[in-house]
């Protein structure tokens, strides 16, 4: 089986399937080749396996940047970038018996012409929010979701059917484990993160940054860290970065670049999480602890399963409401907990720390075995 992982946007997504590729790159009768977008993000696959034996059983190849390709990079506009990417891959994609993404964009490569290789989706996130492009779900052979809960979205949505679904957990949680944080009490204050979406309409920081800043600033029981989500930064050619950076100050750290963003440094480390609709929210509520949701713009969301989480923790909607929400978050988290705890099995299953990736490729060779009739063996001699 060769099998091709494809890795057409910037770097946060190597962690949802890098171990994937490792367990496939292991076991026998398969050929794992990585095509790589982003040059940075062959620091962050070499770093996830830097002691996994099969880093070296695994190819990698750059993929070609046309000239509209790079102009769009230049001007931070890559998910439009990436169209241009793929396109231009699709004979090399051609060649392999499936192509693995964890994007849905890629669903578009069977518009652009792939044909023989089967498209296999590795859902990266785990969140509740409506996506833009989700509908391209459609176009993917097998759809691998972390648990029942997207599970249950997707075919409510009618973006795919059961038969195309395997629920094997979250392969990101087997390419951090060894980030797992150790918050005993050290005499230092707690750590609130606050963890903002892009998303216009629902992302908080606009409105909610500097008076969140004030209110922990007042406070003796958290320091904050302000880790935003890594798309506001998608077309920034630095005011946003200015705009987040200028609000650091004693007991505030803003960090709006670093590997931390990516790798659970963050959510596994902090006590309290603040933020709107970002999925990381499931990575932190892993572990249950209290949570904090902001709402300024007064969505109406009760009742609606794109919100889910939200039902996880107290939602603020007024500014003035924000330091009360911060100081009993603690005492007020008991009310929450069974909550989290049953949703976040429902999320990620009943064992979420370990072995969704070498569940993921089993599925994967079990797909590719099954569905390997005369045709396919006859186009990949």
């Amino acid at each position: 089986m060769k099998i091709a992982f494809l890795y057409v946007a910037e770097p946060y997504q190597c962690y949802h399937v890098a171990k994937v590729a490792s367990e496939l790159a292991m076991a026998p009768g398969c050929e794992v080749t990585e095509f790589v977008s982003f040059p940075e993000t062959c620091s962050h696959l070499d770093s996830i396996r830097r002691d996994d034996p099969a880093r070296s059983r695994i190819g990698r190849e750059r993929l070609a940047m046309p000239p509209a390709a790079r102009v769009l990079r230049a001007a931070r506009r890559f998910d439009a970038e990436r169209l241009r990417v793929m396109k231009a891959a699709i004979g090399r994609l051609e060649t392999f018996d499936a192509v693995v993404a964890t994007e849905y964009s890629a669903g578009i490569l069977r518009e652009m012409g792939l044909r023989k290789p089967a498209l296999i989706l590795i859902q990266h996130g785990a969140g509740d929010r409506v996506v833009n492009d989700e509908h391209l779900v459609r176009a993917f052979d097998l759809v691998l979701l972390p648990g029942r809960k997207v599970a249950r979205m997707m075919t409510e949505a009618g973006h795919t059917t059961p038969d195309r679904i395997r629920l094997v957990g979250y392969p990101k949680f087997d390419a951090v484990s060894g980030r797992r944080a150790n918050r005993e009490a050290t005499g230092e204050k707690k750590t609130a993160l606050y963890n903002p979406h892009y998303k216009r309409g629902l992302s908080s920081y606009r409105t909610c940054l500097a008076p969140l800043v004030q209110a922990i600033s007042a406070m003796e029981e958290y320091d904050l860290l302000v880790a935003p989500h890594v798309k506001i930064f998608h077309r920034d050619l630095g005011m946003r970065r200015h705009f987040f950076r200028k609000m650091a100050g004693p007991g505030i750290a803003i960090d709006t670049c670093s590997t931390a963003m990516l790798d659970m440094t963050h959510t596994t480390q902090a006590s309290l999480y603040i933020g709107d609709v970002s999925s990381q929210v499931y990575e932190f509520l892993v572990e249950p602890r209290p949570c904090v949701f902001l709402n300024p713009h007064r969505v109406a969301w009760r009742g609606n399963p794109r919100f889910l989480h939200w039902t996880l923790g107290d939602v603020v909607e007024r500014i003035e409401d924000i330091p009360q929400a911060l100081s009993l978050a603690s005492s007020r988290h008991a009310l929450y907990r069974g909550r989290q705890e049953r949703v976040i099995e429902e999320t990620f299953g009943p064992s979420p720390l370990a072995g969704a990736s070498l569940r993921a490729a089993g599925a994967i060779r079990a797909f590719l075995s099954a569905s390997a009739g005369p045709e396919r063996m006859r186009l990949a001699a």
